[in-house]
């Protein structure tokens, strides 16, 4: 049964996860207090703006096969929508390709790389280590593709070696860069297919009406204010105060001391493991450094973004703002975001600005811009944790972090952090919702152990 306790829930991170649940949580007129270490709501969906630009975090958009989560999108931003067309590709062998392989995708591909990818299809190796990145993409994708490809945009991306990855990334990875689940691309066959057989899959986007994707959470904060419920920024926990199996009190960096009914975490879990005193979990994030930057003249690709998984490139995915709505650049200019990953410490971390000349050069020798001349202006963000590392142990690994923390009963893991789950915005908003219910009506999380399972074999 729900709990009637007049204490609040208190939703650590105003993400779209925990605005959403805290939205409908206060709707309900349940108290809420919400705490974002950050300056401004938005988590991974935060936007930034200079000078008449406006970047999101990578190429953020709305896309769901849920028809309750589409109905809530459309409930928060009402009129204030773009419906637009998907367009995105992948930069390999020196060459823009659409992205998921189309038609006119055949004929650009080296021809040694397609001869030895047919002989690939007939000879399919076998997986002895169900766990493995390496084997299973291979298995499924053929060796040619995995040492042209995968292995090195993963190892670019993730940061390790592709022998030390688990399967679940290349699952949910590609799962995450095709969207629409009306596209297959799960095997080399299927790519084939897709090329030589394409059947049209038009996919839209939502997109908000006015400049940047946080429009989404910052009406969803102003709704919980409006609720009655309460939204701190620049604000942290700084103390968890438990008594056995529950936790009764959290202390915040404002001085404030708040008394818990449920506490709800989509924030990383190491912060919170070290307040519950707690071993620290052998669980990595991946961080990410976005090289926000002013371009003269119109994009001279129409991708909404970019993979880059050419070797002779250094950056991973750009995306292009004004491509998803025209109002994030300046009449006259395009705005690129570029990604580039890291670990929070290491060298791109603490001295992101070493890598500008190389995204200069990157931008410039992938035609994505006319002349290094006409970038004006790059202004860095630091963004931390915005992948879980699914590294050969992990399952392991979470699953006795999961146990540990379990035994607090008042306490709910939530979103991509919390759970330590590469998802999508719309995941983390059916997450939210089901939260929802279960905690106002009681009723029972059913196949909770979805929020946790990446690999769907």
């Amino acid at each position: 049964m729900p709990n009637n306790s007049t204490a609040p829930i208190v939703i650590v991170g105003a993400g779209v996860a925990g605005l959403t649940l805290g939205h409908l949580l206060s709707k309900t007129g349940k108290p809420v207090i919400i705490v974002e270490q950050e300056a401004k709501v938005g988590g991974l969906a935060r936007s930034f703006r200079y000078n008449g630009f406006t970047f999101d975090i990578g190429p953020h958009r709305f896309h769901t096969d849920d028809q309750q989560v589409m109905n809530f999108i459309l409930e928060i931003l009402k009129d204030n929508h773009l419906v637009i067309p998907r367009k995105s590709g992948v930069y390999m062998f020196g060459k823009y390709f659409d992205w998921p392989l189309g038609s006119s995708s055949l004929f650009k591909l080296p021809l040694k790389v397609m001869v030895k990818s047919f002989f690939d299809l007939l000879r399919k190796s076998q997986v002895k280590n169900p766990d493995s990145f390496t084997e299973h993409t291979i298995s499924q994708y053929g060796d040619t593709l995995y040492r042209t490809f995968f292995k090195h945009y993963t190892e670019k991306f993730i940061r390790i070696p592709c022998e030390d990855v688990h399967t679940d990334w290349a699952l949910a990875g590609i799962n995450r860069a095709v969207i629409d689940k009306r596209v297959k691309a799960d095997t080399l066959f299927d790519l084939i297919k897709g090329v030589l057989l394409p059947k049209r899959v038009d996919t839209v986007f939502i997109y908000p009406r006015q400049p940047g994707v946080d429009n989404f959470c910052r009406i969803l904060a102003d709704n919980i204010r409006q609720q009655g419920g309460i939204v701190h920024t620049d604000t942290r926990v700084k103390k968890v105060v438990q008594d056995g199996t529950a936790i009764n009190e959290v202390e915040l960096s404002n001085g404030e001391s708040v008394e818990v009914d449920k506490l709800i975490w989509s924030g990383e879990i190491h912060s919170l493991a070290g307040m519950l005193g707690l071993e620290p979990f052998p669980l990595r994030y991946l961080s990410m450094v976005c090289y926000n930057t002013a371009v003269r003249g119109e994009p001279t690709r129409d991708y909404q973004w970019i993979y880059y998984g050419d070797r002779s490139i250094t950056i991973n995915r750009i995306s292009v703002p004004c491509l998803f709505n025209p109002a994030n650049a300046p009449e006259g200019y395009s705005g690129v975001n570029v990604e580039i990953t890291c670990f929070e410490g290491d060298e791109i971390w603490e001295r992101p600005e070493n890598m500008i000349p190389v995204v200069r050069k990157d931008l410039n020798a992938s035609k994505l811009v006319r002349s290094e001349d006409d970038i004006e202006e790059i202004w860095i963000e630091r963004i931390r944790n915005t992948y879980p590392i699914y590294d050969l142990p992990y399952r392991q690994n979470l699953s006795k972090a999961m146990s540990e923390l379990s035994k607090l009963e008042n306490l709910m893991l939530l979103g991509r952090c919390g759970t330590f789950w590469y998802n999508n915005m719309d995941h983390s908003m059916k997450m939210a919702m089901d939260y929802a219910e279960h905690l106002l009506t009681g009723k029972e999380l059913q196949g909770k152990e979805k929020y946790f399972a990446i690999n769907q074999r």
